[in-house]
């Protein structure tokens, strides 16, 4: 629209780090406050400045001096999320999507995946998960920056990266569930997508929440509406992605979200009436024949019918204006091959024993934190409780308390 494309629910504050940190404002009081130059994890990680904050978490740059290894190094930046592992400021649900967003991040290393580094205590009142530090706006960012829309050309750039990392999510059983401009950082020395936020992520075969998401990339079948289910409380999630994406390509080229009422722009509950009739507002003449068909394909109220990633990425239109690196230039393989691999998504590695590791790690640490807590220790904000970041010692059961959902 005029002013730019607005932010769906949930996002809002700074550049990198943004989607990071849970909704909401306000997070955690004092126990999350850190001054520039404080020290976290035994003196490896100094902080430079916020970065942002929401109701659960607040995330810093920070300097990384320990030594150069896999899990960062000696002068190298990273983006610290603090939140709260104990007190009323811990909730179980956000701490089992902690558990979650930890375990799926950690398992997989992908050029267009913001990468997570480590994870330890600070005290017996905060979490902190360290992630690489991405420098450069996100995608909604980058959008109102180009005057509320972009070339084809460019849209096709960052629709094919993000794509190429989607796949590569689909073909280690994991589905992301809340893709969106908001949570696709635009590295500015190398143009490249990074995907950030990890809090829906779910394993292919176990999704089944229904309304997870922000509204403007919310599919039908998530709304209950419509066919594509395979039984009750089911949907394949792989297609509630490729239409995130459909809504993404839309908002890049038209500058408008597909689905809003013009009448009733703030209006969720105009926007999902839309949705599940698949009601799609005209795109702009500007907007290539090709282009239109390929979005067209990618929204279809039926999931059965909707492009699937692999049509997707062989799209005329994408052939044209998608990344250069990225596009197929093999035959189409059958949709039943397990055994070959994307150019795009072969990039990528599965790390299954980091995630374990690190997963393993943070449930000992917020377990520890409330042992502590409950023997009647008081809550302190310095590091000397925690075991050093990166060490394996004491890291068994951090998360065993917790519920995890099955969302």
């Amino acid at each position: 629209g005029e002013g730019g494309a607005r932010r769906g629910a949930g996002g809002g504050g700074g550049r990198a780090g943004r989607a990071m940190a849970a909704g909401g404002a306000g997070a955690g009081g004092a126990a999350l406050e850190l001054r520039a130059g404080a020290e976290l994890g035994r003196g490896r990680y100094r902080v430079r400045r916020e970065l942002n904050r929401g109701g659960t978490a607040v995330v810093y740059e920070a300097e990384d001096r320990g030594e150069p290894g896999a899990g960062g190094g000696r002068g190298q930046r990273g983006a610290l999320k603090v939140m709260n592992s104990a007190g009323p400021g811990a909730r179980s649900q956000s701490l089992a999507a902690v558990k979650r967003e930890v375990g799926n991040a950690a398992s997989l290393k992908h050029p267009n995946f913001v990468q997570l580094l480590d994870v330890f205590a600070e005290g017996p009142q905060r979490l902190v998960i360290v992630w690489e530090l991405v420098t450069g706006p996100d995608l909604l960012d980058l959008l109102n920056a180009c005057g509320g829309r972009m070339t084809e050309a460019r849209a096709g750039k960052y629709l094919s990266q993000t794509a190429a990392a989607v796949e590569f999510l689909h073909e280690n059983n994991l589905c992301h569930r809340d893709l969106k401009p908001e949570n696709c950082m635009v590295e500015s020395q190398t143009d490249q997508i990074k995907i950030i936020d990890f809090g829906l992520s779910k394993h292919l075969d176990t999704a089944a929440t229904l309304g997870v998401g922000t509204p403007d990339y919310m599919a039908p079948e998530l709304l209950n509406a419509g066919p594509g289910r395979a039984a009750p409380g089911r949907y394949d999630a792989r297609q509630v992605d490729v239409w995130a994406l459909g809504v993404m390509l839309y908002l890049l080229v038209a500058g408008v979200y597909p689905f809003e009422d013009p009448k009733h722009p703030d209006n969720v509950a105009h926007t999902l009436q839309n949705v599940r009739l698949g009601r799609i507002a005209p795109l702009p003449g500007v907007v290539s024949a090709s282009c239109a068909d390929l979005i067209a394909r990618m929204l279809h109220k039926n999931p059965r019918r909707r492009i699937t990633l692999n049509g997707l990425k062989r799209h005329p239109w994408m052939m044209t204006h998608g990344d250069e690196a990225l596009i197929p230039t093999e035959p189409e393989e059958p949709t039943d091959s397990k055994t070959k691999r994307s150019r795009a998504s072969s990039k990528g590695c599965a790390t299954p024993r980091r995630s374990e590791e690190l997963t393993r790690k943070a449930s000992s640490l917020l377990k520890n934190s409330e042992s502590s807590r409950g023997a009647g220790e008081p809550a302190c904000s310095g590091g000397s409780a925690a075991p050093p970041a990166g060490s394996s010692k004491g890291i068994v059961k951090l998360f065993a308390r917790l519920k995890v959902d099955k969302s």
